[in-house]
């Protein structure tokens, strides 16, 4: 938690609540959390100052690193440096996401997560992003890595986490991949599906499994959709909008066009769709040559590749909040709806009930942006962050 603030501030401008836009409306904050929320109109007190459009802090399920620091080093220095870095672009609430590696350095890198979070962050766990992924699309896992879902790994990952393993993506069709999915969703951790090579048959049979909490990255890291080969992506697009799963997306421009984007949250009934950064180290730097896990990336024009060949996307160089903007200018998605797969429905999936939404009595961890919806400004527990 940030440090509680000493005194109340009010804050006017269009808010972007969870049911809808209110076009002039008042914000109150006192001591980190939020007071009034509603129209302008219905405010009593001194009349504050307009800040452009008012919108929820953001909730990234999927983020391996920014600002040149990696959360996969094991070093919680790493592992706050990034959660820092994405704070002050808007993201509030943050998993570190953790690649595949060798089972000492995952427990290395969960143990420097859990540190990060007893100490007070934006990073409130970690996302195990592997190792027990589908050889065929692990995208830009390490496949020497990669193993069959052990439980006893699992275990203990778990236990050097200490509560704070929140999430592990995990390729469905692998042997183990149900018990590994009842171990974790025993501990409280969301169990997600990806980076998979199963059929549209076996990816549906996961998806109707109790334990199974959404789709990682959708469309990436599986197979492609096809007519006659629907694969994973049409079994995740079924669930979807039969509201049995969630889905992740990476509105970044690179990873889905903006129409395909469009035609999933056509697809959503159930706000089930969760936009993710999936950004690693070179998240707001220049194009250079960056680590992903134990993977030399190289970025040019924005896009992280591996330097393997043939080359494969190795996350994104995106903040949350330029993808939820993207969502919004170039999927014509409604600010609504993209605020709340960005913030409101990331929060219900880990279980934080004080967080996600523009309302009285939760925390007030809130953005500022201009008309283009562009961050202007930030708080996290009502305190701006340095």
């Amino acid at each position: 938690m940030p440090p509680s603030p000493a005194s109340a501030t009010a804050l006017r401008g269009r808010l972007v609540l969870a049911d809808g836009v209110v076009e002039d409306g008042v914000v109150e904050v006192v001591d980190g959390l939020l007071g009034y929320v509603g129209p302008a109109a219905g405010w009593t007190g001194p009349t504050p100052a307009r800040v452009g459009t008012i919108a929820p802090g953001l909730v990234d399920l999927h983020c391996h690193g920014g600002g040149g620091h990696s959360v996969t080093t094991g070093h919680a220095d790493d592992v706050a440096a990034a959660g820092r870095h994405h704070l002050r672009h808007g993201t509030t609430t943050m998993l570190a996401s953790l690649v595949s590696a060798e089972p000492a350095d995952v427990r290395a890198g969960v143990a420097a997560v859990a540190e990060v979070v007893a100490g007070g962050s934006s990073v409130v766990g970690s996302h195990l992003e592997g190792p027990f992924l589908g050889a065929g699309h692990c995208g830009a896992h390490d496949p020497a890595l990669l193993r069959h879902p052990d439980t006893g790994l699992a275990e203990d990952w778990l236990e050097a986490g200490r509560g704070t393993v929140r999430m592990m993506t995990l390729a469905p069709e692998l042997a183990g991949a149900d018990d590994v999915s009842r171990l974790l969703a025993r501990h409280g951790a969301l169990v997600a599906v990806g980076h998979t090579d199963a059929d549209a048959a076996a990816f549906a049979r996961a998806l109707a499994m109790p334990e199974v909490a959404l789709v990682t990255h959708l469309f990436n890291g599986m197979a492609p959709l096809h007519h006659r080969s629907p694969g994973p992506v049409a079994a995740g697009l079924a669930a979807l909008a039969r509201g049995g799963a969630c889905v992740e997306l990476i509105a970044d421009g690179t990873h889905l066009a903006d129409e395909t984007v469009a035609m999933v949250f056509a697809v959503d009934h159930a706000d089930g769709v969760v936009l993710v950064s999936d950004a690693m180290a070179a998240a707001g730097m220049p194009d250079g040559t960056y680590r992903l896990g134990s993977l030399d990336v190289r970025v040019t024009d924005g896009v992280a590749r591996t330097a393997t060949e043939p080359s494969s996307i190795a996350g994104s160089t995106a903040h949350l909040a330029d993808v939820v903007r993207r969502s919004i200018v170039h999927a014509g998605i409604d600010p609504v709806r993209a605020f709340r797969a960005a913030s409101t429905t990331p929060a219900r999936l880990l279980g934080l009930a004080d967080r996600g939404r523009l309302s009285t009595g939760l925390r007030a961890d809130l953005l500022t942006l201009d008309d283009d919806w562009r961050v202007t400004g930030v708080q996290w527990g009502g305190r701006r962050p340095a």
